[in-house]
């Protein structure tokens, strides 16, 4: 296959209408300063340290999942085997939003300082590629990078909540204000299926409360960590009508664009990969490094893929499901020099 015929592939995915849906994954923020995994998992255990509990169960099984984290086990898997306490779960979900919290600050002041977002050029490029466009983002992440993404655009941003100081969650998550429908050069809807660092619940509700920079007492975020509980939280609201939403999207997709996702989420990638393999709907996918998942649920899942990704000597390899692999010296895997593809 000639670099001619493997790009005319790519711009073929990423110019079918409708769009095709952009799946984010934590490699996708990582580069811009959004605390890994890795790097939560220390966080924690540098809390836990610190900590103490009355309750002796909730003190014993962070000195389990302690112990496991010290044992190089990931933090997925170290909670999973620690099965922590309501409290501790609690503990976790707020030290992770005040880590994640304080990245995504660095990020925004940035922005307001002038630096762009590579994601934004993609955004733009889909938006006046066509008129009227209406792009989906499924994202894993809670940082609020992609929305900072959106409003360096001319697009209207829904997240599924009213626009508001304080929105609350919308009955049709994917309503657009006809009244303002005008001000805007099309639609970009994040769905966000672990939460969102603006989103807190209460005994009530759940409030969407837009870049705040503290957790509101009385309320805990609305964010879905890893752990035992991580099924039983996507059944509750806004989780439950977001996975709808993302389905619905999915029955319909016309092709995906993966950044930064390793296909390590249970949420996204069965469905993702049911209607790719059922419909034969392609998938490109944009990454640092061919994950294990992706190995096993994509390449050896017999899907129609494209895989950019960075070389073993650098630059860029770019596998295909026809078995054809070409490498490029430019690294095309990073998002500002994949847009020279398709632009």
């Amino acid at each position: 296959m000639t670099q001619d015929t493997l790009f005319k592939k790519i711009q073929k995915i990423t110019n079918a209408n409708p769009s095709p849906i952009i799946v984010l994954g934590s490699g996708a923020s990582i580069p811009y300063g959004i605390a890994s995994m890795g790097i939560l998992a220390k966080k924690l255990l540098d809390y836990f340290e610190k900590k103490n509990y009355t309750n002796t169960e909730s003190t014993e099984c962070i000195k389990s999942f302690s112990t496991f984290l010290k044992e190089n086990y990931g933090l997925e898997e170290a909670l999973l085997k620690a099965k922590v306490t309501d409290e501790v779960e609690n503990d976790i979900v707020c030290e992770v939003w005040k880590t994640i919290e304080e990245n995504d600050n660095k990020v925004f002041m940035d922005l307001v300082n002038g630096k762009k977002l590579d994601l934004a050029a993609l955004f733009d490029y889909l938006i006046y590629n066509r008129k009227d466009c209406v792009i989906n983002v499924v994202s894993t992440n809670y940082d609020r990078f992609a929305e900072y993404a959106v409003a360096m655009t001319g697009a209207y941003l829904n997240t599924g909540y009213t626009p508001v100081s304080m929105g609350k969650l919308r009955t049709n998550l994917d309503s657009y204000p006809v009244n303002t429908k005008e001000h805007y050069i099309g639609k970009v809807n994040i769905w966000k299926v672990h939460g969102s660092l603006d989103w807190f619940r209460n005994d009530v509700e759940t409030l969407n409360l837009p870049n705040i920079r503290e957790i509101p007492s009385k309320m805990i975020p609305c964010i879905i960590t890893p752990g035992i509980n991580k099924y039983e939280k996507t059944q509750q609201s806004p989780h439950r009508e977001l996975l709808s939403k993302i389905d619905e999207c999915f029955n319909n997709a016309s092709g995906f664009i993966c950044i930064g996702y390793g296909f390590n989420d249970n949420h996204v990638h069965p469905k993702l990969l049911e209607k790719s393999m059922q419909k034969h709907i392609p998938i490109l996918i944009i990454t640092k490094e061919i994950t294990s998942p992706i190995k096993e649920k994509v390449m050896d899942g017999k899907h129609e893929y494209i895989i950019i990704c960075e070389g073993l000597s650098g630059g860029t390899d770019i596998k295909t499901s026809d078995g054809e692999e070409l490498h490029f010296e430019k690294n095309y895997w990073q998002l500002r020099n994949f847009l020279e593809i398709i632009k």
